[in-house]
């Protein structure tokens, strides 16, 4: 035991701030300043990291925006679902079905904070973005979105986040 005490540290060092995702939907994209500026782009893409379909039904975000999921809203195991601001605005430019929303809010170009909470109120996911430090400076208004540098990760981190490869974000 006394051993494994004085390893613990050295452990400590070599794990890695970005630690899996402890939740089992994550945000995953957020187009959070196109390049337009314009308002009715803006758009939150969670994922379900499990394989196994998820009934979100009631669940609902918060912080910037605000948002509750209707009834038989469910993310396919592995899948994605993305909530907008304006959907016929966002289907229309990129071809997208199953858009969800409108939300209310918006979301901030200076940086804000995004809560994902189930039916009970507990909080799944959260994610405070911003546009210093170590946030990527490509998704303030160049076109690019917010991406998960890998999904399986936690959302806090920074480091845990690029800027989408594509104009307009890779929504669904």
């Amino acid at each position: 035991m006394k051993r494994f005490l004085l390893l613990l540290p050295l452990l400590a060092a070599f794990l890695p701030q970005s630690l899996r995702a402890d939740a089992v939907v994550t945000f995953n994209e957020v187009m959070y300043h196109p390049a337009s500026n314009e308002p009715a782009m803006e758009w939150v893409e969670l994922r379900n990291l499990l394989a196994v379909d998820i009934d979100i039904s009631d669940w609902s975000l918060s912080g910037a925006i605000a948002y509750t999921f209707p009834s038989n809203s469910i993310i396919r195991g592995r899948s994605h679902l993305v909530v907008a601001i304006s959907p016929a605005t966002l289907a229309a430019a990129t071809g997208l079905s199953g858009v969800l929303g409108p939300f209310t809010g918006r979301l901030g170009n200076n940086g804000e904070t995004l809560v994902l909470k189930n039916n009970s109120g507990r909080v799944i996911d959260e994610v405070t973005y911003g546009v210093e430090d170590e946030w990527p400076v490509a998704a303030d208004g160049s076109g690019v979105s917010l991406a998960k540098r890998d999904p399986d990760s936690a959302s806090g981190p920074a480091l845990n986040w690029a800027a989408s490869d594509q104009q307009g974000g890779t929504p669904g």
